[in-house]
This record gives structure tokens, sequence and C-alpha cells, in this order.
């Protein structure tokens, strides 16, 4: 089995001597022994351990990207059918708005022609009784609702 010094096993798993000195007063590495002389020595299987727990993390790490990626691709997918439900309800009340003003305008123009046809009333000689009844309730109201039904 292969053994390697402190510098030789940091450079095997890709890191700097510091680095590995750190690890191991954090202990999250330890060496497989020690030397005669008190040299860390490192084992191959470490190597093979240490880089087999670094590709585990990789793939880890590139799963939960990929799930952060599908949440934010998911996310913007509501958001589109938020942002398309209000527009349909903005054109929607949009749509109800231009009725109402509609509805305003030709209310406006029946209401001018009730009031035409009142003075039009009074400026007549009215001999029908059942005329000048008409024209005394469409004069006290002026509600075209009411001169509507009066004179359909």
């Amino acid at each position: 089995m292969k053994e390697y010094s402190t510098s030789e096993f940091a450079k095997a798993i890709g890191v700097s001597r510091r680095t590995l000195l750190n690890w191991e007063k954090e202990n999250k590495i330890k060496p497989h022994s020690f030397s005669k002389n008190g040299y860390r020595i490192f084992t191959q299987n470490q190597v093979d351990e240490f880089l087999g727990i670094k590709k585990n993390k990789s793939i880890a790490n590139n799963k939960k990207a990929e799930e952060e990626k599908v949440k934010q691709k998911n996310k913007e997918d509501q958001m589109e059918k938020i942002i398309e439900i209000l527009e349909r309800e903005n054109q929607f009340l949009k749509d109800q708005l231009k009725q109402k003003d509609e509805m305003i305008k030709r209310e406006q123009e029946l209401r001018l022609l009730a009031d035409k046809k009142i003075i039009l009333l009074e400026n007549q000689n009215i001999s029908d009784e059942d005329e000048k009844e008409k024209s005394i309730i469409v004069t006290k109201n002026k509600s075209i609702k009411k001169w509507w039904e009066i004179w359909k």
C-alpha cells in the first residue's frame, strides 16, 4: 500500500499542506500513522476515501443545484400563470368598464331625448287628458325609466 507524506497527500487530494494541517486540527481528517521521527503518514486508501467523499459531496451539491433550478422554474411558471390570470381579469374589467360607459352614454342620450320631448309637450297645447297625464309624470320624475315605460 502506497504511503504519502503530508505534502504528497495534500497534493493528491487537491488542497494545500496548510489546509490539510488545519483539517487535522479540526478533526476532519487524521493521518493513518506517524513515522519514527513524528511525520504524518497517509495511505492510498485515505486518498481514495477522501476523493470518493469529495465526489459524493459534488454529486449531492449538483443534485441540490438541480433541485433549486426546478424549484425556481416552478416559481417562474406559477408567476407566469398568475400574470396571465391578472391580464385576463384586467381585460375583463376593461370590457366591463367600456360596457358601463356605453350604457351611461346611451342613458344620457335618452335623457336628452326625454328632456326634448318634455319641452315639446310643455310647449304644445295638449288636449288629450291621457297625453297631459303622461307629460306631467315625465316632467315630475324626469326619470328615463319612467319615461321609457310610459312611451314605449
